[in-house]
């Protein structure tokens, strides 16, 4: 039977449809057959395996043993564990042609090799890894000194080398890597002093050295200044206690060589959570303080020669879970508040008045050495006030001299920045302006204080009030120096971030990466993937427009919900231009973010041009926190849920200065643009996305801006920017209702300012009645206070974000403990969040 003719049409018809099926991102044959030759060298492990039964090396599901990550035709991630306890490899295999080979993958930026059996010194070939940005080699056999051509490796961020045979000193050039954040070096044999230049690497956060041999005084780490672990755990430091940044979370000196006392600046360290000074030779007195530090739960002293007198009213930490005080020369008894059972609190062998646990007689801890009497906290005595009469209506004449008074002060303001602007008007221009914009003031400044005058609950208030308020102002007009409310000196502080578990996984340099771990890996969207999501971007999907251009809600093939924002780009360039500012935001994963899930690119057919970048976020309900602060009295939160909702804000801008490198700075911050989920967590939902100001200007293709521009916004202030929104945002949790216009921010300032230093009464006389019942004067003061501060005029006097953070803290604490204190008070706090 003779063969069927094939037609043209058919053949057209058959290459047609072949053009329709998308293909899957491939490797470039070079880098395919090197992961090939890799397998090799590593001996086929199992964790390989995969590549034998596929060539679509992209598109590998992740596994814990293999996790492979592309872009376009690169791989930029190489992620292999073995077995733990895994054998040396045969003796032939040769670590530097593994490196050797590993160098021809240009584009490699992390690289992870862990329980490998991989032996031999860490060859000079490492050096052909020129975009290598984390490195991890953990748990292997690799031996002798660190290799000089590692310091060749200018973008490294992230060093994790623990569990080998690394012998030798820490090398001085380590102080060169300008952008590393981990050190991790644990659990090898290192011996010598630490290098002095290691106070150079002003970016990092993690510091683990334990387990060597390492010896002698620690060196200057004071300017660290991001520094959040340091672990010095089983070597031989001392014998003085090393000078440390204030910004530690977690620090540990156990089993070292310590001789000397703790200094009291210890007591300083508000963000610290870990504290282990176990198994050393400490002195002096205990400093008690340490008990009951703001962010504090772990705390061992045990076995050091600690002295002094711990008493019943002693304070702690509520969450202060695990303390030994064991084996010191302690007198006196267990504090009262370290007996719940859900604490686990150890201290045997000291001379404490108690039959619990194994004690010394009084008399051995004296002989051992002088005890120092601690002088027990003084209760704080509660101020008394007198029942207040509650009128129905308040007096004509207060009210119009409250009015007044601030209406002095607004137009004093006013007037004050008239004088100093030049004038670009003539003068009848500039009289018409002026008396608009007074018109403009006064309308605002009255419709303020009558918003004010409806909620102050008696006169005797409003007479305090109004007399703070003629003060204020006859100290403006007469232009003298207007002392700021004293507030507490915070010596600036970094994250607070839990970074109890950042070393567990080295694929992270900050614990701040792993804050959206709940949410699907970051990945590259098909655009017909968006197009179903959101049947192919139907009006009915549609839910804004703003300056990150139009948001589109959408849901994927499993359920899940998605936020899509289309930026149309005004220059045209290809994908690879773009590349740079898609990683960045592929980084902006936090609990406190409304977080970044991937990323489309529609391109032009013609040039391959991108016409619109397509930024995919998780979805969240629109409930914002200006509805829980300023709606109705239904939806209205409770006082320890806002302070615990403006932690929550803070934090997400904490990430966005500190989290990735370089920061987000200037982030345009709106309480409206702020939303809580179900669980009260806060979620900031616009923010100064790198691809949306990248579209103002030329974009360039070349290197990051890296710590250059994290220095340099930061000279420029431009940290301070969103510092000030800050307060704005404050000052509406504080006043329970919506500030609309920038202009009643100033008056509503100085109406704070004035009013922390009136008493009680009349300072909750301007707080949201909703909460203004259920918050502690030390408590409100605070958030008065550093509301105050943040809306400084003067960028100097703002506090940096870690200060708003300990301040927030603070409140909390004192908050929760007014409440336990006053339990038969008549007022009812609300319960507290998980943000405290």
């Amino acid at each position: 039977m003779a063969p069927k003719p094939v037609y043209p049409s058919h053949l057209l018809l058959l290459i047609l449809f072949l053009a329709t099926i998308p293909l899957s991102e491939q490797l470039e044959f070079s880098q395919s057959q090197t992961l090939l030759k890799v397998q090799q060298l590593l001996g086929y492990p199992s964790a390989l395996s995969t590549l034998s039964s596929t060539t679509d090396f992209c598109n590998i599901e992740p596994t814990p043993y293999l996790t492979l990550v592309c872009y376009e035709d690169s791989l930029t991630q190489l992620h292999v564990v073995g077995n733990i306890g895994y054998t040396p490899l045969p003796p032939n295999f040769s670590s530097d042609t593994l490196f050797a080979t590993l160098g021809t993958l240009s584009s490699l930026k992390v690289l992870s090799l862990v329980s490998l059996g991989l032996w031999g010194p860490l060859p000079e070939s490492i050096a052909q890894l020129s975009s290598l940005e984390i490195l991890n080699i953990s748990s292997n056999h690799f031996n002798g000194a660190i290799p000089s051509q590692l310091s060749l490796l200018r973008n490294l961020q992230s060093v994790v080398l623990d569990d080998n045979s690394i012998s030798g000193e820490i090398p001085n050039w380590v102080g060169s890597l300008q952008g590393l954040a981990v050190l991790s070096m644990k659990k090898n044999w290192l011996s010598g002093s630490l290098p002095t230049s290691l106070d150079a690497l002003q970016t990092l956060r993690v510091l683990d050295l334990s387990s060597n041999q390492l010896s002698g005084e620690v060196p200057h780490l004071k300017n660290l200044a991001n520094l959040q672990v340091l672990n010095l755990e089983n070597n031989t430091f001392g014998p003085h206690f090393p000078s440390l940044p204030t910004k530690l979370v977690s620090l540990v000196l156990r089993n070292n060589s310590f001789r000397l006392s703790v200094p009291s600046g210890l007591s300083s360290f508000y963000l610290l959570q870990r504290l282990d000074l176990s198994l050393n030779g400490f002195v002096g007195p205990f400093p008690s303080s340490l008990l009951s530090l703001p962010s504090i739960n772990y705390l061992d002293i045990s076995s050091n020669k600690f002295t002094g007198m711990l008493f019943n009213n002693m304070s702690c930490n509520d969450d202060l879970h695990f303390v030994n005080l064991s084996s010191n020369l302690l007198k006196g008894e267990i504090p009262a508040c370290l007996e719940p059972k859900t604490r686990v609190v150890l201290y045997a062998r000291n001379c404490l008045s108690t039959k619990n646990q194994d004690q010394h007689p009084s008399d051995f801890c004296s002989n051992e050495a002088l005890a120092v009497k601690i002088i027990p906290r003084q209760p704080k005595h509660k101020r008394t006030t007198g029942k207040t009469v509650i009128v129905s209506s308040m007096g004509g004449v207060v009210g119009v001299v409250l009015i007044l008074g601030v209406v002095i002060l607004v137009v004093s303001r006013v007037h004050k920045k008239q004088v100093v602007k030049i004038p670009s008007q003539s003068p009848s221009e500039n009289v018409t302006s002026q008396l608009h914009k007074e018109d403009e003031v006064k309308t605002t400044t009255r419709s303020i204080m009558e918003h004010i005058i409806r909620r102050v609950p008696d006169k005797l208030a409003v007479e305090a009030l109004t007399r703070s308020i003629k003060e204020h102002v006859m100290c403006r007009v007469k232009n003298k120096r207007v002392v700021r409310a004293s507030t507490r000196s915070i010596i600036e502080h970094v994250s607070s971030v839990n970074t109890a578990k950042l070393l567990t996984d080295a694929r992270y340099i900050s614990q701040t990466m792993k804050m959206g771990a709940s949410l699907p890996a970051y990945r590259t969207f098909a655009l017909d993937e968006l197009k179903e999501a959101t049947n192919n971007f139907d009006a009915s999907c549609f839910i804004s427009e703003g300056p990150h251009g139009q948001i589109y809600k959408g849901v994927l093939s499993d359920g899940m919900q998605i936020a899509i924002r289309g930026l149309k780009m005004r220059k045209r360039h290809g994908p690879q231009t773009y590349m740079h500012h898609v990683e960045m935001i592929s980084k902006l994963r936090h609990s406190h973010l409304v977080s970044a899930l991937g990323h489309a690119f529609e391109c032009n057919q013609d040039d391959s041009c991108v016409n619109r970048v397509f930024l995919i976020f998780e979805f969240v309900s629109n409930r914002s926190l200006r509805t829980c602060v300023s709606g109705s009295s239904g939806e209205k939160i409770s006082w320890i849920q806002r302070i615990a909702a403006t932690i929550g804000v803070v934090k997400g801008i904490q990430f966005l200065h500190t989290g990735i490198v370089p920061g987000l700075y200037s982030n345009n911050l709106k309480i409206t643009d702020i939303f809580l989920d179900n669980s009260n967590n806060v979620k900031i939902s616009s923010y100064n996305l790198p691809l949306s100001a990248a579209n103002k200007r030329v974009i360039s293709s070349g290197t990051s801006p890296g710590l250059k521009g994290n220095i340099q916004a930061r000279i420029k202030g431009e940290d301070k920017n969103d510092v000030y929104d800050i307060g704005v945002i404050l000052l509406e949790i504080i006043l329970g209702r919506p500030i609309m216009f920038h202009n009643e921010v100033g008056t509503l300032k100085d109406l704070l300012h004035v009013s922390i230093k009136t008493d009680d009464i009349a300072r909750r006389s301007i707080v949201d009645p909703a909460v203004h019942k259920e918050c502690s004067d030390e408590s409100l003061m605070t958030m008065m206070e550093i509301c105050v501060r943040c809306l400084s005029d003067d960028l100097t006097e703002r506090p940096s974000v870690e200060d708003i953070l300990w301040n927030l803290h603070f409140a909390a604490q004192v908050q929760n403990s007014w409440k336990r204190d006053s339990s038969d008070h008549s007022y009812s706090p609300a319960p507290s969040s998980r943000d405290i």
